[in-house]
């Protein structure tokens, strides 16, 4: 099996071209072979683990054998998705799809075996292993082949496409210590060499058994010359003809850049030309007629200076004189619109490049408020090529630009909200986001029929460079070729742009295609994280410093979900305006006699396209309703996990605090036990002290210093107690009793007196006051109150206090808007209910002896000072004390007072000059100077 690979010849290696015919392998292949068994190999016996090489080392290590000249293939730059923390990032990578071939012939005569996984982002990823089988094969290569693969793997010479790091080596052989990066993804570790990946920098590391680290280009894109005119197909335009600039008179500056080039192989042959070569890229963006509407305004499609320089930068400070911003402008010129439904403008990108590499970009670009977007251009020259003779590697390379440039135009333009649409569902990583390519060519060579160019070889995988792994070819008359593939589509003829309606329609349904399926993609993310955090639900008690993340990412899932709402919708819609625009079958002209347009519907399919992405759009519909159900089921669960957490809490509270009671009550009754044996001290001293005094004192003369009139007392003690034995002691005894039982009981009635109170709140309608009275009745004494006042209520004064003095022990004010509140509160000392008799006064103390000890009655009243309406009433007196009449009582001498009369006027008191409002005289011999201060009363208008 003879394979011609593209790229550097194999004789140009000098390593045993002799050995592809006796083999009927490819010394590639089996160079690749070898590469691949240092890695991989089946186990020997079933205690050995099998070891798998994945796809994305291979193909670094195949980048750096090919750029060694170890291994005859081509590469182009392919977007790869490269996944860490779960989370994807697609990079631009040199990848060889001649490789990729030979591993498939390896795979189909079962010398290698494939294992299909799936990445944590739900990424497809493929590991490759050598079989036993392949191993045989094998021992076919020359071992001078071996060793320079093994010195590739090892110790490389250095070369000058390697970014060489020296690292310190104690002596060939040794393994050297890593370097790499802690944060790198490891891609492959064992004996020969270690790969790692920096997301930071976007590099691969690669370090070898001899201790040499260094950075392998294979991220680093080759530039190449180019000149391109902005197009776009007529059927886009409004009147159906395109008028557009041209560069083509700048063709000749591309072959001065051409010897600057960077691409590595340039002496390779080329497999496929193709002559005339127009580009269109298609994609989809959340779109509406009113984001067109804003768009055609901010572009000025209506002033007379349309269009010119955009970015999407912010202008943090637009009040300031000069703005800087980082290079990289995007100049628009309008070319026609229709303010509510498309825009189609020239677009230029002002970005600096390397020396001496000449890129003349311009693109042709349609904004349709379905969303619809198509970037349209015409390849004048490429490298040292012109227009009529484009090879595909030159295309590949090209691709990239328009990719990442692409990206940048509408992203200048896109709104912030857009911007947060496509950065959520392509995960933070929109700017390299896939694209459709539609080229088409008004030739190609070789002409070949269609599956011809299916050969498994340097053509089909040249075709792959641009088109992605082809999966359908056809001849479309009898002179244009239509190839189909994952990434892109390439009609050659020299009637490929009368086909141009078909073609752009195919092309958005196919950019809706790529926004569909990675929009499913999203879903398996978004369902991934819901299934952690009901997991994590399930076992929080594992890890409770984990429910903040928990949290975190569940409210990120609901902002994701509305989002994604938002786009199925916007999608759906679109696809529902699509239907009517989606051309129908063409029919035999004179112009197409051939009947190619009917044969290119029918391949085409658009109909059934169309119908199979409305079928997606409603299953990812029913997706989405999963997912909210889910989402509030975790809502409801987090909602049932915080109640848990709080009763536990709770309940942990509880117990601290039964705890911290129980303490309490224990050194309460510790304390009660210290005061009891205090108060015995106490009425033990007390009542030994007046017994002392009594019967020993000079005052009843019991000594013999006192008076002769008192001794008969002295005769009487000692005769009637002390002379008899012990009953002296009975007698201090039973005196102490008496005195702690006193005592205990003046306790008790001053406890009782302090604690057994009642508070009674008065409220109701406000009730108008005249706050100018009211302030003159607070300053007038009881004694002064009017005879009327007290006959107003007579079951009061014999029932209640009869108040001689008023003590007002807090005013303050509070504003509440524009109202002044006012508080006052005063307290007036009990008197005991007077009795007759005493025969009276032990029935009161029997029905009820708290009535002698009433706590002092203490009275707050409310009132607005703005509008002068009394607002409440608050009374707090003892249990034997009626509120009511308390009440009842402060009514009557209030409106006595005329504090109910907006009209009356209180006399004028007028202060003595030779006193001072805190003199002994003023505020009573007993009263100290601090009440005697509060008592002094305060105007409601001044703020406390």
């Amino acid at each position: 099996m003879s394979m011609r690979v593209s790229g550097v010849r194999e004789e140009m290696l000098g390593m045993g071209s002799q050995l592809e015919l006796e083999t009927n392998w490819s010394p590639s292949h089996l160079r690749l072979l070898y590469l691949l068994s240092r890695f991989a190999t089946h186990p020997k016996s079933t205690d050995e683990e099998e070891q798998w090489l994945r796809s994305l080392p291979l193909q670094v290590m195949v980048f750096e054998a090919i750029v060694h000249g170890l291994l005859a293939f081509d590469y182009s730059p392919v977007c790869t998705s490269i996944v860490k923390d779960g989370q994807s990032r697609r990079l631009w990578l040199n990848m060889s799809h001649d490789a990729r071939a030979a591993i498939d012939d390896l795979r189909e005569h079962e010398l290698v075996k494939a294992l299909k996984t799936c990445s944590e982002d739900f990424q497809p990823s493929t590991a490759y292993q050598v079989t036993e089988q392949g191993l045989k094969v094998l021992a076919t290569l020359p071992a001078r082949d071996k060793q320079r693969l093994d010195e590739f793997l090892t110790s490389p010479r250095p070369t000058s496409e390697s970014i060489r790091t020296s690292v310190d080596s104690p002596r060939p052989g040794v393994l050297g210590t890593a370097t790499t990066n802690p944060s790198g993804l490891v891609l492959v570790e064992n004996s020969l060499l270690k790969i790692t990946y920096d997301a930071d920098k976007g590099q691969f590391r690669i370090r070898r058994g001899d201790g040499s680290v260094y950075i392998s280009r294979v991220t680093d894109i080759e530039e190449v010359s180019y000149v391109s005119s902005p197009y776009l197909p007529c059927c886009l335009m409004r009147n159906g003809t395109a008028n557009f600039s041209s560069n083509a008179w700048q063709a000749e500056k591309c072959r001065k850049g051409a010897a600057n080039s960077s691409i590595q192989d340039a002496d390779l042959s080329f497999a496929i030309v193709l002559e005339n070569v127009r580009l269109m890229v298609g994609e989809w963006i959340p779109f509406g007629p009113n984001q067109i509407v804003l768009l055609n305004d901010r572009l000025g499609s209506l002033e007379r200076c349309q269009g010119g320089l955009f970015t999407s930068e912010l202008d943090d400070a637009p009040t300031s004189t000069s703005l800087s911003i980082s290079p990289g402008l995007t100049k628009i010129a309008i070319v026609d619109f229709e303010f509510d439904a498309f825009t189609n403008f020239e677009a230029d990108i002002y970005a600096p490049i390397e020396d001496g590499i000449i890129q003349i970009e311009s693109f042709g670009m349609h904004l349709n408020g379905d969303g619809s977007i198509v970037y349209g251009m015409e390849i004048d020259a490429t490298m040292d090529r012109s227009a009529d003779f484009l090879c595909v590697d030159h295309l590949a390379r090209l691709l990239v630009d328009v990719d990442l440039d692409s990206s940048k135009i509408i992203n200048d333009l896109l709104s912030p909200h857009q911007r947060a649409l496509l950065d959520m569902l392509f995960m933070g990583d929109a700017r390299s986001r896939n694209k459709f390519a539609l080229l088409t060519a008004s030739g190609i060579s070789p002409k070949l029929p269609a599956r011809a160019y299916l050969d498994r070889g340097e053509k089909e995988n040249e075709l792959k460079q641009v088109l992605g792994e082809l999966h359908s070819v056809h001849d479309i008359g009898l002179d244009d070729k239509l190839l189909v593939g994952h990434d892109g589509m390439l009609l050659a003829g020299p009637n490929a742009n009368k086909h141009e309606p078909l073609l752009i329609a195919h092309l958005a349904l196919l950019s809706r295609e790529l926004v569909v399926r990675f929009f499913f993609k999203r879903t398996f993310i978004l369902g991934d994280v819901l299934a952690r955090a009901r997991c994590y639900m399930t076992s929080y008690e594992m890890n409770p410093e984990g429910m903040d993340d928990m949290r975190d990412r569940v409210s990120r899932c609901a902002h994701d979900l509305v989002l994604l709402e938002e786009i199925l919708e916007l999608l759906r819609e679109s696809l529902r305006s699509l239907a009517h625009t989606i051309p129908s079958r063409p029919t035999p002209a004179e112009d197409d006699s051939t009947g190619g347009g009917a044969a290119l519907y029918d391949h085409l399919q658009l109909r059934k396209t169309h119908k199979d992405l409305e079928m997606r759009c409603k299953d990812l519909a029913k997706l989405l309703r999963g997912f909210r159900a889910k989402l509030k089921q975790v809502q409801s669960q987090n909602g049932t996990m915080a109640k848990t957490i709080l009763e536990g809490l709770v309940l942990g509270v509880e117990r601290n605090v039964g705890v911290l009671a129980e303490a309490t009550r224990a050194n309460q009754r510790s304390l009660t036990g210290s005061f009891d044996v205090l108060l015995l001290l106490f009425a033990g001293i007390l009542a030994f002290e007046l017994l002392d005094r009594i019967t020993d004192g000079s005052l009843l003369g019991v000594d013999d210093a006192s008076a002769p009139a008192l001794h008969w007392i002295k005769d009487m003690v000692v005769e009637k107690f002390i002379d008899y034995p012990g009953l002296w002691f009975v007698v201090n005894i039973i005196w102490l009793a008496v005195v702690i039982w006193i005592l205990r009981v003046g306790i008790r009635i001053g406890y009782r007196r302090l604690a057994r109170t009642q508070r009674l709140v008065f409220s109701g309608i406000p009730r108008r006051i005249n706050v100018a009275a009211f302030e003159q009745f607070l300053r007038t004494p009881l004694d002064e109150l009017s005879p009327e006042t007290e006959e107003a209520a007579p079951v009061a004064r014999g029932r209640c206090t009869r108040r001689r003095k008023r003590f007002i022990e807090a005013r303050n004010s509070n504003v509440r808007g524009s109202i002044r509140v006012v508080k006052v509160l005063w307290s007036e000392l009990a008197v005991h209910p007077k009795c007759q008799t005493w025969m009276e006064f032990f029935l009161r103390v029997r029905q009820n002896w708290e009535q002698f000890i009433a706590p002092p009655v203490r009275t707050q009243v409310t009132y607005d000072a703005t509008n002068g309406l009394l607002i409440d009433v608050m009374v707090q007196a003892g249990v034997t004390t009626n509120c009511s009449e308390v009440y009842a009582q402060l009514m009557a001498q209030m409106e006595s007072g005329g504090c109910f009369d907006e009209h009356y006027a209180p006399p004028t008191v007028t202060k003595s000059e030779g006193s001072s409002p805190n003199s002994r005289s003023n505020r009573g011999f007993l009263i100290p100077r601090s009440v005697a201060r509060r008592n002094a009363p305060v105007h409601p208008t001044q703020g406390v």
